[in-house]
């Protein structure tokens, strides 16, 4: 969270010393602030230092704040920024804290713990604005060789005023030397994480993936440090405070006994009212296990979100935790469990939501492109973001995502639907989890009704991972509301006849499908009957989706008209809504299953009556460019052909976990070997590069060979290169029009609020439709690097290629 004060004019320079490290001039090129490199230097070594402070790396954090603009100490780059009309990060600054961190304290090749220190405190100086660079690329190019040999970049003028101006070479020696022994005991930690008894290849995988991680922590604090600084002194932002222990432990106090209170006097009449009241007392015993990784696992409808609430609150009082973080996979689950944890907290001050990226911004290794000062911090207590946020932080190249890594340490993570982290990045991922909670400090809670089989998987999570609420038959009974049945195959014209017959046995239905063009088909089908008819879909803004989604509830409030909700997975997952029946098109049974909890909810059919969820095969469905769709609907129709042979193998449930299981180990089975290492066309594994870069790095002079920069490009949650867009939806077009002002050109303050008010109002669309959009003229550049969309917005069903209404420009 960043808040603003009143504009700094200027900012005085020591009378010793004339580098600068910040110019900033108003339109008519008049300076009107400026920075010296000392201060820049140690300011942001001071707030460097405190975002490591809770891992134990305050020293590191120090040491590499202090040397990350050592190059700004050459005439050249003085030239370069007292004129101003240089190409934009045309003159070389970062190499030289590299290079002296290695010429100083580093043997080639590495002989002990310092030379490892060494590299890890220059990997984060080098990549403070372009990100961690490749320290072996795919041409075979040695990134540090790269950066202790490249000409003409003033090192030692810059090295020696380094030494005169900003710290002496004793003082750095000592610095040095305190984050050696800082480092020391993590670096030991980490080899001991990959165990004695595994094989050498796969031990010194996982310690160089574990070592990467810990580069990329030391990076995320010299980024917040310097943007940070840069931010308050060229654009006089303020930021909160950070809390001492006690003030945390009081918070969390003051937040659990407001969530208690409102949990207790929650009615315990029927089964599944106490049966859910069990499993939040549970959580709330658990929470004072010390940290690690925990499994909340209870069937939908059992309260997950609350008990998960209660569990994060408990625990993060008890260990004085920093913050919260849940994240959700989509962005209906997110604004549900947002508004419901804000009804709980009773503070917004206290909570950032976070899901939108509206602010592009350019990775330069030399220059800081300054959209970056208004992109979002995680300084509050409580964050509500997404799983592709979170994934980003740990995996994405952009400095903007690599900067809130630091604020994950001494956390709780809370990961809603854990089976939705796709597939192919599962190694990563789950090497992510053990680094975050043996090395900084994070409880991590992994939330599913149907838990995915990590162990199943070549790198897992460090076991055993200790479950929240055990699993309880007599408890589990209570939530068995429906009856899944496969009922074969179906055309989208006989899945819209389809429906219309069981409605007329039950007052609501739901299709969820794989793919918007079949929910728009549907719908085109559906649409003009005798009920009132419904669109969800991610091509709706999250404003557009919440009005609908509390017209659709209050539909079904009323018995008096029949209701139907044609939808794409963004209800199937912790939307708190309930239908008579639903037909779900065939996918993989953790999407089935959460679909059929979309259905008789709170068993609204009647005491011990099964609703129908009847599961589709849709002829034709062309899945191609929706792979995991279809491994796991391929995964599905092996347990339904093995469940229609031997059905007391399962239960007689589709749901069991004896399905799940089956479901899960079928589905392990059709990837292909190493899909879970993020497998990438014509290259090597991000894992691979992420580790021991074999393939690249064919000889080892250093002890990170890690392509981090191409790993960092190459790096997608789902594959796709989206961009958020602003949509004309009500008070959206107002946004737009204030976004496009001169006002927001000039100031930044008012161009923040204006992004942070448009982020309800976006959706995320592919390259491809952004660059026929651009041909149409039909989106519109806005302030601080956004894009408007003109038209191509339904009212009934969010964005379309096929809608376009270009006088909202004009209007």
């Amino acid at each position: 969270m960043l808040y603003f004060i009143s504009k700094i004019t200027y900012l005085e320079v020591g009378p010793m010393e004339s580098y600068l490290a910040h110019i900033q001039r108003d339109p008519s090129d008049k300076i009107i602030a400026v920075q010296s490199v000392s201060k820049h230097c140690h300011n942001t070594a001071r707030y460097a230092a405190a975002a490591l402070e809770p891992v134990g790396l305050s020293a590191a954090g120090e040491a590499v704040g202090l040397l990350h603009d050592l190059g700004k100490y050459s005439e050249q780059f003085q030239d370069y920024i007292k004129d101003g009309a240089g190409t934009r990060g045309s003159v070389n600054h970062t190499f030289a804290g590299v290079r002296l961190l290695l010429e100083r304290y580093h043997h080639e090749p590495p002989e002990d713990l310092a030379d490892i220190a060494a590299e890890l405190l220059a990997l984060a100086v080098g990549g403070h604005h372009g990100g961690l660079f490749d320290c072996v690329d795919d041409q075979q190019k040695n990134g540090f060789r790269h950066r202790l040999t490249k000409k003409e970049i003033g090192y030692e003028e810059a090295r020696d005023n380094f030494f005169r101006f900003c710290i002496n070479q004793e003082e750095l020696d000592q610095q040095f030397q305190a984050a050696l022994n800082e480092l020391t005991p993590v670096l030991e930690h980490i080899c001991a994480m990959t165990g004695e008894e595994v094989s050498d290849e796969r031990y010194d995988q996982e310690t160089a993936f574990y070592s990467g991680l810990l580069a990329r922590l030391l990076l995320s604090a010299v980024i917040e440090g310097d943007r940070r600084d840069t931010a308050i002194s060229m654009n006089g932002a303020a930021f909160p405070p950070a809390r001492s222990g006690e003030e945390l432990e009081q918070m969390w106090f003051t937040l659990l006994t407001r969530t208690e209170e409102k949990l207790n006097a929650f009615s315990s009449k029927t089964p599944i009212d106490q049966a859910r009241r069990m499993i939040s007392n549970q959580c709330g015993q658990a929470a004072e296990q010390a940290g690690g990784v925990f499994r909340l696992s209870v069937p939908t409808g059992g309260g997950k979100t609350l008990s998960g609430l209660r569990f994060a609150l408990a625990h993060a009082r008890k260990y004085r935790k920093q913050r919260i973080i849940f994240t959700s996979p989509l962005l209906s689950i997110l604004d549900q469990n947002a508004k419901e944890i804000r009804k709980y907290i009773q503070d917004d001050s206290l909570i950032l939501e976070h899901h939108s990226n509206l602010v592009r911004t350019e990775e330069n290794s030399e220059q800081l492109d300054e959209r970056e000062l208004l992109t979002e911090t995680w300084e509050a207590p409580v964050i509500i973001t997404t799983l592709v946020q979170l994934l980003n932080i740990l995996f994405s190249g952009k400095t903007t995502c690599i900067r809130r890594f630091h604020s994950l340490c001494n956390s709780v993570i809370v990961i809603d639907e854990v089976q939705t982290v796709p597939s192919k990045m599962l190694s990563m991922f789950s090497l992510a989890v053990n680094f975050l909670a043996e090395i900084c400090g994070v409880t991590v809670v992994l939330c599913s009704a149907t838990q995915p089989c990590t162990e199943q998987i070549e790198h897992p999570i460090h076991g055993p991972i200790r479950d929240i609420v055990p699993y309880d038959p007599a408890l589990w009974q209570v939530f068995q509301r429906t009856d899944i049945q496969s009922v074969g195959s179906m055309s989208l014209e006989q899945i819209a006849d389809f429906a219309v017959k069981k409605l007329e046995h039950v007052d609501s239905l739901l299709i969820v499908c794989n793919k918007k063009n079949q929910s728009e088909h549907l719908y085109s089908l559906l649409k003009d009957k005798s009920f009132a008819l419904f669109s969800l879909s991610a091509a709706m803004c999250v404003t557009h989706r919440r009005d609908t989604l509390n017209k659709l509830k209050s539909a079904l409030g009323q018995s008096s008209q029949k209701t139907v909700c044609v939808s794409t997975q963004v209800i199937e997952a912790g939307v708190d809504i309930s239908f008579g029946c639903v037909i779900r098109l065939s996918a993989g049974m953790d999407s089935v299953v959460q679909a059929a909890g979309r259905c008789n909810r709170s068993g609204e059919a009647g005491p011990g009556v099964l609703a129908p969820v009847y599961l589709v095969e849709c002829q034709q469905e062309n899945l191609s460019h929706l792979p995991d769709i279809q491994l796991g609907k391929d995964a599905t129709q092996e347990l339904i052909a093995e469940f229609a042979a031997r059905p007391e193998q399962f239960q007689h449930r589709l749901d069991s976990d004896a399905s799940i299981e089956y479901y899960y180990r079928a589905l392990y089975r059709r990837e292909p070997a190493g899909h879970h290492d993020y497998c990438v066309k014509d290259r090597p594994s991000l894992f691979s590069l992420l580790s021991l870069n074999g393939q690249y790095a064919q000889e080892h002079p250093y002890y990170f060979n890690q392509a981090f920069r191409l790993a960092g490009t190459l790096f997608e949650v789902f594959e796709e290169n989206t961009t958020d867009v602003v949509v004309p939806y009500k008070e959206s077009e107002a946004l737009i029009a204030g976004l496009c002002s001169e006002k927001a050109q000039r100031d930044p303050f008012y161009l923040r609020s204006l992004l942070e008010a448009a982020k309800p109002y976006t959706v995320s669309l592919y390259q491809y439709q952004i660059d026929r959009l651009n041909e149409e003229h039909s989106l519109i550049p806005l302030q601080g690097g956004a894009l408007g969309l003109s038209g191509h917005y339904s009212a009934e069903t969010g964005f379309s290629m096929g809608e376009s209404n270009l006088e909202f420009l004009w209007r």
